[in-house]
C-alpha cells in the first residue's frame, strides 16, 4: 500500500500513468476512489497521482486536535515534494477545491489550478457575511460542548437556506466506490469533527486570489446551488488567468454525473498548460 510521509501523517496514494504531473483532490467525507477510476484516461499522456486526504480513508486519522484547510494545504505541498512532483496542476472537487486554492494563493508549487464546486473564502452578500462571520463560528464553538451532530442540523440549515442542492448520483458514486474495495475505511466520528472544523473555519481566511499566476479553470455543475455558482464565477473573476466553465447535467458530484464532459475540460486545460 503506498503511502509518503507528510506534514506528520502517513498519506495513502496512487500514481498512474507518465508524464506532466496532475495531483486530483477529493471532497469531504469521500476519497479517491472515485477520481482514480474517472482520470484514468487522463494516465495515457500524464502522470496523475489521488491520495486520501488526512482524516479520510486509508490515510485515516492523527493526532492533531483539529484540522483547518491550510492544514490540508501544508499536506499537499509536502506530498508534492515527498513524490516530487515539481509543478504538477491540481485539481480539487468542493473541500479538495478550497484547499487546492489555498495551496495556490499560499506559494504552493504548480503550473495550473482546476476547482470544481469549491467555494471561495469570501462572502458574497451581506447574508453570507452573518452566516460566516457570526452563525458558523457560533455553532462552532458550541460544538466544543455539545458535539458536532448536535449543531449539525443548524449548519445544514444556514448553509443550504433557499437552495435546491443536488448531490448528483449518489447510487452511482457508491456503485464506483464499491468496485474499488468496499470495505473501504470509513471517517470515523473524531475526524468527522475536525473535518467539519476545517469546513467551518473556511470563511476566516483572507484568500489572495489575485496573487495565484497561474491558469485557473472554476468549474460548477448545472444543478448546483445559486450560491456555488456564484462562488465558481468569483473564483473566474478574482484570479487573473482564469476561465469559468459549467457542467451541464451535473450537481455537486460532477464527476460522478457528467465524467466525460469534465474530463475534456480538464484534459483540454491540461494540453494549454502543460
Amino acid at each position: 500500500m503506498p503511502t509518503v510521509r507528510t506534514n506528520g501523517v502517513e498519506t495513502y496514494y496512487e500514481s498512474r500513468g507518465e508524464g506532466p504531473p496532475v495531483v486530483v483532490l477529493h471532497g469531504a467525507f469521500s476519497d479517491h476512489r472515485v477520481w482514480a477510476e474517472r482520470t484514468r484516461p487522463l494516465t495515457d499522456e500524464y502522470r496523475v497521482v489521488v491520495y486520501d486526504l488526512r482524516g479520510h480513508g486509508r490515510t485515516g486519522g492523527s493526532d492533531r486536535g483539529a484540522y483547518s484547510i491550510d492544514t490540508y494545504a501544508d499536506d499537499l505541498r509536502e506530498l508534492v515534494v515527498a513524490l516530487s512532483l515539481g509543478a504538477p496542476v491540481v485539481c480539487g472537487l468542493s473541500m479538495g477545491g478550497m484547499v487546492a486554492q489555498r495551496y495556490a494563493a499560499e506559494g504552493g508549487s504548480l503550473s495550473g489550478l482546476v476547482t470544481v464546486a469549491a467555494l471561495s473564502s469570501r462572502a458574497l452578500s451581506p447574508g453570507e457575511w452573518v452566516e460566516r462571520q457570526v452563525a458558523l463560528p457560533g455553532a462552532l464553538a458550541l460544538a466544543r460542548f455539545v458535539g458536532f451532530d448536535a449543531v449539525q442540523p443548524f449548519v445544514s440549515w444556514i448553509t443550504s437556506r433557499g437552495d435546491d442542492f443536488d448531490p448528483g448520483d449518489l447510487d452511482e458514486k457508491t456503485r464506483i466506490e464499491d468496485a474499488h474495495a468496499s470495505d473501504y475505511p470509513g471517517v470515523s466520528p473524531v475526524e468527522a469533527a475536525k473535518i467539519r472544523h476545517a469546513l467551518l473555519s473556511w470563511g476566516t481566511l483572507d484568500t489572495d486570489y489575485a496573487s495565484i499566476d497561474v491558469p485557473a479553470l472554476a468549474m460548477c455543475g448545472g444543478n448546483e446551488t445559486a450560491r456555488m455558482t456564484a462562488h465558481a464565477r468569483f473564483l473566474a473573476s478574482e484570479i487573473p488567468n482564469a476561465d469559468y466553465r459549467e457542467l451541464p447535467d451535473a450537481g455537486h458530484n460532477a464527476h460522478v454525473d457528467n465524467p466525460d464532459f469534465l474530463r475534456d475540460a480538464l484534459e483540454a486545460f491540461l494540453q494549454e498548460t502543460s
